[in-house]
């Protein structure tokens, strides 16, 4: 049997074979949760339906490779949702849906590598010597002194480089952040 990445990867590559077994593996799961939220065992399955077929047709953009079925469960909670957002749903549905959750490993495991593939897409922006020096500091854990011995230049050189990742990092992320809040209201 395939684990989840293996499908996943797969499905990248247009594997056909390997949708309908990630599909048919995760389906159930999927639709428990989202009819357990909307109590509409039809809109349910229109929800599953659509997510399946935007999971496909976005196969090659969807980066989430290493927790599918992390970025599935939220997938179909934020179609859910949006149904829900839009018509008037009755009071068990709205206790339902504050206290239902994914499985938090799954939705932690799902934050941290979106967490650290946009950290990734920071640091590649840097310029190279400031990306080279960062990432021997925080990836290879080098001291300021072993780097600037490595690569030949001052103590002082590589804390200033360090500093600009850092600033640089933080106001990304920021950013991100004050997105986030803009288009959900938070």
């Amino acid at each position: 049997m395939y684990s989840n990445l293996e499908l996943a990867n797969r499905i990248a590559n247009s594997d056909q074979t390997a949708f309908n077994i990630l599909y048919n593996k995760l389906w159930e799961k999927l639709y428990v949760f989202s009819q357990s939220i909307i109590m509409d065992e039809a809109e349910a399955k229109d929800i599953l339906q659509e997510v399946w077929i935007d999971y496909w047709n976005r196969r090659k953009e969807i980066s989430i490779k290493h927790n599918i079925e992390a970025y599935l469960y939220q997938a179909v909670r934020y179609k859910t949702y949006n149904i829900l957002r839009n018509k008037k749903f009755n009071t068990i549905q709205l206790e339902v849906s504050y206290e239902l959750s994914v499985d938090a490993s799954i939705e932690l495991n799902y934050d941290l590598e979106e967490t650290h593939l946009r950290l990734n897409n920071y640091i590649s922006k840097l310029p190279s010597r400031c990306q080279e020096i960062f990432t021997l500091s925080r990836n290879e854990g080098l001291s300021n002194k072993e780097i600037a011995d490595k690569i030949g230049i001052s103590i002082r050189t590589v804390e200033n480089q360090i500093s600009i990742a850092l600033n640089s990092i933080k106001k990304n992320m920021e950013k991100a952040v004050l997105l986030l809040v803009l288009i959900f209201n938070l």
